[in-house]
C-alpha cells in the first residue's frame, strides 16, 4: 500500500496523510491534486507533498477518492516553495494553498473549468456564385434579410462571432434566424479560451547608449550574482531595459516573471508587452475571475505555457515550468506585502526565494529601492546598476515647496490648494498641458467635527473616525465598511453642526471645478474606479486628454506615463511624512519622489508643486536635493542604531480578543513569558494605530531578531508560547496572529 502526505486548504497545522487506492497509484505523485475527505465526510481540494510507503499508526487510515484534474499539478520545487511561505511567515500549510490555488482548484462541489462560448455565424455549406446570386434575387422581397446576406458576403470570411457581426453591421438577430432556417447560413456554440487577445507584435526599440551600458553591466553581474538591483531614476528607461532581458530569455527556451505592485500598474504596461512578444504574454491578478484564473494555470501546467507573466504579487505562486528571469518592477512598493489575510508575505522577498530554488536570475528595478535591497546592494550581496538621467536627455522635473502655514497666517489660503499651485495650474491649463493632483486620503472630508462641543464621530465598530462623503451625504467607515446618514446637528450635543476637516480627493475635485469651471476634471481612486473597466475608461481618457485635471490616490504615483502631464501637485505631503510608522520617512521619500516622476516625462521641464506646513522637514530638503544615497545614509544610521531593518528582522504579534480585559491579561502575560528569555528584544504590549476593528479589540507586540540571530529558533519559542497561551481557557476565544517582517 502507498500513501500520500497531502496538504488541506485549511488553517490547520501539519500534513494528512491517506491511503492511495490501486487505482490511483500511477497517478498520484508530489503535486498532484486530488479529492479527500476530512474531519467527517466534506470532501477537500488536498495537494500531495510526498508519496511514501510508511504505514501511519494509532489510527485508521482513510483512502484518497480521486484526482482533481490530470495534467494539471505542482512541480516539486514549487511544493517546496509553497512549504518554505508557510514556515517562514509562520502560517499553516492549507493557508498557504488556499492563497496560492484558484477557487475553482479548491472547492471540488464546483463545475472545474466552465467553458467559455460563444456563438459563430458560418456558411450552411458552400455555395457556387450563381446559387448566391440566385438567393441575393430571392431575397429582395426581404430586404432584412438581403442586407445580411449582403454584408455576409461583403466581410468575406468563412465565420465570425455572431454578436460582434451583428452589432458591426447593424443587422437583426431575426434576420439571421431567417437566413439559417433557409440553409443559408448556420450559428453553432464553440468554445473559446478567455486568455485569447488580438495583439500586434513590433520590433524591439533600440536602447539609447546610457541603457545599453545599464544592460551589458546587469549581464556582467549575472555571471557571479543571482540578484541585480536596477535603481533607475523616474523616466530613465528600465523598462526596455527588462524587455531586452525578456527577449533574451525567452530565445533561450526559458519563463520570466514580471512582477508589478498593483492591478493598475498591468493595465498599462501590458500593452507594451504584447507589442514587444505578442501572444506569449499572460497576464494574472485578483482582478481576473476565477474561471480566468483557472484557464491560466492549466495553460501554465500544459506543453504550451505563456513564456512571460505579467502579475501581482499572487503571481509568484502560479507554476513555472523553466523559470529563467525573474523582474521585480518598483520593488520598494508596500502593496508587495499582504496584509490580509494570511499568508501575510512579501511577493519580492517570495520571488527572490522562488528564484533561488529554480536557479533563476532576479532584476529588482526602482527609483527609489527599498533600504533592505538598497543596503544588499551596498554590500556586495545584490549587483548594482545605476541609472541616473532620464532617456531623451529630458530634465528632472523642478520641485517646489508651498508652506501652507504660511499662507494660512497670511489669509492667503482658504481651500485645500495653495495660491502657488493654483497658478501653476492656471499655466499649465492656459497651454493646453495636463495635471495631476495627488492626495492620499477618499472621500470628501477624513473627518467631521462639532463645530460646538468638538466631537467627532466614530464608527460603533471600529476605534476610528468616519469619512464624509459629500455626494451620498453619509459617514463611512473605512475599516468594516458600515455607512451612516449625515446627522442634520451634532448627535452628542443635539446643538451644534459637522464641519468637514482634512479634505479627501472628492472635496479636491470639487474646489478644481470651482477654480478652473472650463476644464475637465476626473478622480481616480478605490470609490470611482473600483473595477477594471472604469479605471481602464479613467486612464484612457487622460491619455487622450479628454481630462485635463486627474485627482487621485497612490493610484496616480505608480508607473504611469502620460507625455502631457507638465505639473504635478501634492495636496497635503505632512500627512505621509509623520504617519506614525518607523518606515514613515523612507515611504514618504518613495511616494513624493515617484509622483514627481509623473511630470514632464516628454519633451519639456515638468514641475511639481509639494504643499506642506513643514517645509523644513528633512525628507522635503533632501528631495530638493535628489541624492537617494544620502537619504539612506542618514535614516540608516537611526535604523542600526535602534535595531530596525535593514539591520534586523521585525516579527509583530497581534493578539485579537472581543473581550478588553481579557486581551490585556493576556498580552501581559504572553510579553512576560517571552522577556524571560529574550528579554529586551520584546517590545509591548502596544495599541495600533487602530485599536478596534469589527467588534474585535487589537494589541501588539514587536519582536526585534539581531542579524546575526537565529530568526528559525526565535519563531519556534514564539509559537510555542503563543500555542500554551491559546489553549488558556480563561483567555477563551483568542487570536493570535503573526506578521514576519510587518
Amino acid at each position: 500500500m502507498r500513501y500520500a502526505d497531502v496538504i488541506v486548504p485549511l488553517a490547520v497545522e501539519g500534513l494528512f496523510t491517506y491511503a492511495v487506492p490501486d487505482t490511483l497509484k500511477n497517478k498520484v505523485e508530489a503535486g498532484t491534486l486530488v479529492l479527500a475527505a476530512f474531519a467527517g465526510n466534506r470532501r477537500y481540494t488536498a495537494l500531495v507533498v510526498r508519496v511514501h510507503g510508511e504505514k501511519p499508526e494509532g489510527y485508521t487510515v482513510r483512502m484518497l477518492e480521486g484526482v482533481v484534474e490530470e495534467g494539471v499539478k505542482l512541480s516539486p520545487v514549487h511544493v517546496r516553495f509553497l512549504q518554505w511561505v508557510g514556515d517562514y511567515y509562520m502560517t499553516t500549510p492549507g493557508e498557504v494553498m488556499k492563497a496560492a490555488l484558484p477557487a475553482v482548484f479548491r472547492e471540488p462541489e464546483s463545475e472545474l473549468f466552465r467553458e467559455k462560448n460563444v456563438a459563430v455565424i458560418a456558411w450552411a455549406r458552400e455555395f457556387t456564385d450563381e446559387e448566391l446570386g440566385h438567393w441575393l434575387d430571392a431575397l429582395k422581397r426581404a430586404p432584412a434579410q438581403y442586407k445580411l446576406l449582403c454584408a455576409w458576403i461583403e466581410q468575406g470570411q468563412a465565420e465570425a462571432e455572431r454578436g460582434a457581426f451583428l452589432k458591426e453591421y447593424g443587422v437583426s438577430a431575426a434576420a439571421l434566424k431567417g437566413l439559417c432556417e433557409k440553409g443559408i447560413l448556420r450559428v453553432e456554440e464553440r468554445a473559446i479560451s478567455r486568455l485569447a487577445r488580438k495583439v500586434e507584435v513590433g520590433r524591439l526599440s533600440v536602447l539609447s547608449e546610457k541603457q545599453a551600458a545599464g544592460l551589458e553591466s546587469i549581464r556582467h553581474f549575472y555571471e557571479t550574482k543571482d540578484c541585480v538591483l536596477l535603481r533607475g531614476v523616474t523616466s530613465s528607461g528600465k523598462t526596455e531595459i527588462y524587455i531586452h532581458l525578456i527577449q533574451e530569455c525567452l530565445e533561450q527556451g526559458k519563463q520570466v516573471l514580471y512582477m508589478v505592485p498593483e492591478i493598475a500598474l498591468t493595465l498599462q504596461i501590458v500593452r507594451r508587452l504584447e507589442r514587444a512578444f505578442g501572444a506569449r504574454v499572460g497576464v494574472y491578478h485578483s482582478g481576473m475571475s476565477e474561471q480566468m484564473r483557472a484557464e491560466l494555470w492549466r495553460k501554465q501546467c500544459s506543453d504550451e505555457p505563456f513564456g512571460l507573466i505579467l502579475g501581482v504579487r499572487s503571481s509568484v505562486f502560479l507554476p513555472f515550468q523553466k523559470l529563467g528571469l525573474v523582474i521585480v518592477d518598483e520593488e520598494h512598493d508596500a502593496s508587495y506585502k499582504q496584509k490580509e489575510p494570511a499568508p501575510r508575505y512579501n511577493g519580492r522577498d517570495a520571488a527572490i526565494m522562488l528564484a533561488r530554488m529554480t536557479g533563476a536570475k532576479v532584476l529588482l528595478g526602482s527609483a527609489t529601492p527599498s533600504f533592505e535591497s538598497y543596503r544588499h546592494a551596498l554590500a556586495g550581496k545584490y549587483g548594482l546598476v545605476e541609472l541616473n538621467a532620464r532617456y531623451g536627455g529630458v530634465e528632472m522635473p523642478a520641485l517646489l515647496l508651498a508652506d501652507v502655514k504660511e499662507y494660512r497666517r497670511k489669509k492667503l489660503m482658504k481651500g485645500s490648494l495653495s495660491p502657488l499651485l493654483v497658478e501653476e495650474m492656471r499655466r499649465v491649463l492656459e497651454e493646453k498641458q495636463q495635471v495631476i493632483l495627488f492626495q492620499n486620503r477618499r472621500g470628501y472630508s477624513s473627518y467631521v467635527q462639532c463645530d460646538h462641543c468638538g466631537t467627532i464621530p466614530k464608527c460603533r465598530h471600529c476605534d476610528v473616525s468616519l469619512t464624509y462623503y459629500k455626494q451620498r451625504n453619509v459617514l463611512v467607515c473605512r475599516y468594516c465598511g458600515a455607512v451612516e446618514p449625515m446627522p442634520a446637528t451634532c448627535t452628542d450635543c443635539g446643538v451644534g453642526h459637522y464641519r468637514e476637516r482634512t479634505p479627501g480627493t472628492e472635496r479636491v475635485e470639487e474646489e478644481v471645478e470651482q477654480l478652473f469651471p472650463d476644464c475637465k476634471v476626473g478622480r481616480l481612486d478605490l470609490d470611482v474606479a473600483g473595477s477594471k473597466r472604469r479605471f481602464r475608461r479613467i486612464m484612457d481618457d487622460f491619455e487622450v486628454q479628454e481630462i485635463d485635471v486627474l485627482i487621485g490616490t497612490q493610484m496616480v504615483t505608480k508607473g504611469l506615463d502620460f507625455e502631457h502631464v507638465k505639473l504635478v501637485g501634492v495636496i497635503d505631503a505632512d500627512s505621509m511624512v509623520n504617519f506614525p510608522d518607523f518606515r514613515a520617512e523612507e515611504r514618504a521619500y518613495c511616494m513624493l519622489l515617484q509622483v514627481s516622476g509623473r511630470s514632464g516625462r516628454k519633451g519639456e521641464q515638468g514641475k511639481v508643486v509639494i504643499q506642506a506646513a513643514n517645509v523644513r522637514n528633512r525628507v522635503y530638503e533632501m528631495l530638493l536635493r535628489g541624492d537617494y544615497r544620502r537619504f539612506y545614509d542618514c535614516l540608516a544610521e537611526e535604523r542600526k542604531l535602534f535595531g530596525y531593518p535593514p539591520f534586523g528582522r521585525l516579527v509583530q504579534v497581534e493578539l485579537r480578543h472581543k473581550e478588553v480585559v481579557a486581551l490585556r491579561n493576556a498580552a501581559n502575560e504572553l510579553a512576560g513569558q517571552l522577556r524571560g528569555v529574550l528579554g529586551g528584544r520584546v517590545c509591548g504590549p502596544a495599541v495600533p494605530e487602530v485599536s478596534k476593528i469589527g467588534d474585535v479589540n487589537r494589541l501588539i507586540l514587536l519582536l526585534k531578531i539581531e542579524a546575526s540571530a537565529s530568526c528559525a529558533a526565535m519563531k519556534t519559542l514564539l509559537k510555542e508560547q503563543c500555542e500554551a497561551l491559546k489553549r488558556n481557557k480563561a483567555y477563551g476565544a483568542l487570536r493570535v496572529i503573526y506578521d514576519v517582517d510587518p
